[in-house]
């Protein structure tokens, strides 16, 4: 089971391609989305936010990979091995995808496994969790071998 979990207000711009790739990958992606924290202080926001998600990983045992500026880029090819490779050890993983203050890494550092990053250019939130939905919607084809990713 691959999981997403995102703080976003919402994807309005993108909703139609957003909701298109979630109707694609029923069955194989869970979305949970977490309303940002309303605050002027913007540690208080990425505390609470980071609080909230921890929340929803409970205890299970996932591969936490986040999805950060300035990390590791991969392409789709490697991304699709790193989701194979995983679910040897760990069958279920988890994308995080920040809010718009990023993360507390006292509360989060030591749940993440893997940090990747699409670009060095920084996204919309919707638009970052578009792109990862139609990643994964990629990783899949390339795990059917259906012909949909031609690199």
């Amino acid at each position: 089971m691959i999981s997403i979990i995102t703080v976003s207000d919402s994807f309005a711009h993108f909703r139609e391609s957003v909701e298109e790739y979630i109707r694609r990958l029923k069955g194989i992606v869970e979305v949970k989305n977490i309303k940002p924290e309303k605050s002027e202080n913007p540690a208080l926001i990425r505390q609470k936010e980071s609080q909230r998600i921890l929340e929803l990983l409970g205890k299970q045992k996932w591969l936490i990979v986040y999805c950060d500026i300035g990390s590791e880029i991969l392409s789709t090819e490697s991304l699709s091995e790193m989701v194979e490779k995983s679910k040897i050890t760990h069958p279920n993983v988890i994308f995080l995808v920040w809010g718009a203050y990023w993360i507390d890494e006292t509360i989060l550092a030591s749940s993440i496994h893997k940090r990747i990053s699409f670009s060095p250019m920084t996204f919309p939130h919707s638009l970052a969790f578009l792109i990862l939905l139609e990643q994964i919607y990629r990783v899949e084809q390339i795990r059917k071998n259906t012909g949909y990713h031609h690199g």
